[in-house]
């Protein structure tokens, strides 16, 4: 079927509701129950869709408004910006979001795209595909967005400062940023848009709706038969949310004593129990952690732990600066562990605390008298597990984010964090 064929069936099936066979259009953000509370979906395995045609994120909101609200302020619709003459433009609800200008010496004639600028960090990739370092040319090329849990204030950085070739923005790279990426092979001998540093193509920028769901110009003509791709389980967001990607899960990849970023899916499964989960038990996909907090957790950690009270911070709130934290579970469990753009400076948490900017998957926390040297391996490339397959995270990265010496908190050294977190829940969690 033809593109504009499409855009005809599209429109049609869209349109007054003379069409009784296409319901579908009028599709709430929550998918329709099958027998019971059960969604309904037909198609599970097949994530081509039938050798589908990919349409377009706008095609897939014309008869899902709803759910392309909500994804218009996800970070996955922003993986990858194209510039057009000036910075890339994000919705209004992305108050930290934004990348005024690119590095020094560099206009934004010379910038093809930008990466992220969303939620963490940038990005900038040059007219022929390349990302700017600062090995090839020693300027500061990457630009951090304010980050205030760990006192990261706006401004460029260092990226890549030993490198001395250029660095392409290629399969490898774009894999988790695009739609319908694909690698360049004997199948696939292209370059995204002639630039020779994009070696292989994308469908479309940014992680959209044919993402995950596959292409769509055959759930299209009928939509009411639910056959467009849906895979809840947490291996599927884990190809994407891995080290490498795709990865099998068994590593938690790290790196200068933070684990990497897109590690997920390893940390879920290092966690215990909560290894049997699957990431939409607690996320509704289509709604922004970031920008949408309040309405993307679909529960909280004491659905499922009601009898667990908050180990003496009841009530409590972190005050550092201008950044204020009402503590909840997450503020401990889900430390600030992996690092994607920045970290804490000494001068912010101290010279112990280890504050990343990303919140670990790893719920578990370990309370020896020990630091972050006993979380990872020998040489601090991967997160150490126990017998069990386990991981847990340090006390530097749990207790002294906020016991540092620094912020409101009374001080804490590692020692003395151990002492008391040996009785912060006596009955276990």
């Amino acid at each position: 079927m033809s593109r504009a064929k499409i855009w005809t069936v599209l429109m049609l099936a869209c349109a007054a509701p003379v069409f009784i066979a296409t319901p579908g259009c009028e599709v709430p953000t929550d998918m329709p129950p099958g027998n019971g509370n059960d969604p309904v979906y037909n198609n599970t395995t097949d994530r081509t869709n039938n050798n589908a045609s990919f349409l377009g994120a706008d095609a897939c909101g014309a008869c899902h408004p709803g759910i392309a609200a909500e994804h218009s302020i996800h970070a996955h619709a922003f993986q990858l910006n194209r510039v057009e003459g000036g910075p890339p433009e994000f919705p209004e609800e992305a108050d930290r979001a934004g990348v005024p200008n690119p590095p020094d010496g560099v206009d934004w004639s010379q910038v093809s795209y930008v990466i992220d600028g969303y939620t963490k960090s940038a990005q900038f990739i040059d007219l022929d595909g390349f990302v700017y370092v600062t090995g090839t040319n020693g300027l500061e090329t990457q630009w951090n967005l304010e980050f205030p849990p760990n006192g990261t204030e706006a401004g460029f950085v260092e990226y890549e400062s030993g490198r001395t070739t250029p660095k392409p923005y290629d399969y490898e790279s774009f894999v988790r940023h695009t739609t319908g990426p694909q690698p360049f092979d004997a199948d696939n001998p292209m370059f995204q848009e002639n630039r020779p540093g994009f070696a292989g193509t994308w469908e479309e920028a940014g992680v959209q709706c044919e993402a995950c769901h596959g292409p769509g110009s055959k759930h299209v003509p009928n939509p009411p038969a639910r056959n467009a791709f849906v895979d809840t389980s947490a291996k599927f967001c884990g190809e994407c949310h891995s080290q490498p990607f795709d990865s099998d899960g068994s590593a938690i990849e790290a790196v200068d004593g933070f684990i990497k970023p897109y590690a997920q899916y390893p940390e879920l499964l290092a966690s215990g129990a909560h290894a049997a989960l699957s990431c939409l038990t607690c996320h509704d996909p289509h709604k922004s952690v970031t920008y949408d907090r309040e309405n993307a957790l679909r529960k909280t950690c004491q659905d499922c732990h009601p009898t667990q009270d908050m180990a003496r911070h009841q009530g409590l709130t972190f005050v550092r600066g201008d950044y204020v934290e009402q503590l909840s579970c997450e503020s401990c469990h889900m430390s600030f562990a992996a690092r994607s753009g920045s970290q804490g400076a000494v001068d912010t948490v101290g010279s112990v605390a280890r504050v990343g900017d990303t919140r670990t998957h790893i719920f578990r926390i370990n309370p020896s008298n020990t630091d972050f040297t006993a979380m990872f391996n020998e040489d601090m490339t991967e997160v150490a597990k126990d017998a069990n397959g386990r991981a847990a995270v340090t006390l530097d990265f749990v207790c002294l984010r906020c016991h540092n010496g620094v912020g409101n908190a009374f001080e804490l050294t590692v020692t003395s964090a151990s002492a008391v977190t040996a009785t912060m829940h006596p009955d276990g969690p």
